[in-house]
């Protein structure tokens, strides 16, 4: 199970990079333009934008849990027929044998 938490980290770490550094130009972007902003309007971009980032963290978390439930089955599969493999003597039970 290890190797498939190591390949998930590493695609982790590359879009945490990349989320850190839209979320470092739109913090500067609103620091920017703070003070040209009523009180109601920063409410509600930041309302938004809290809407906007959400919305695309949700298909980040599902491509990453379907992507780990698939290589965890993949692995649950191989188990059971090699589970079947050792356990099975190779013939038929209700062939004749000479």
């Amino acid at each position: 199970m290890a190797p498939i938490l190591d390949k998930f980290s590493r695609n982790l770490s590359a879009t945490s990079v990349a989320a850190a550094a839209e979320m470092a130009v739109g913090v500067g972007a609103g620091l920017l333009v703070a003070d040209q902003l009523g009180k109601g309007a920063r409410q509600k971009l930041g309302l938004i934008a809290l809407v906007a980032g959400l919305a695309a963290t949700v298909p980040l978390l599902i491509g990453a849990g379907v992507r780990v439930n698939r290589e965890l089955g993949e692995g649950r599969r191989t188990r059971r027929r090699l589970e079947t493999i050792r356990h099975d003597h190779g013939f038929a039970d209700d062939g004749d044998f000479y």
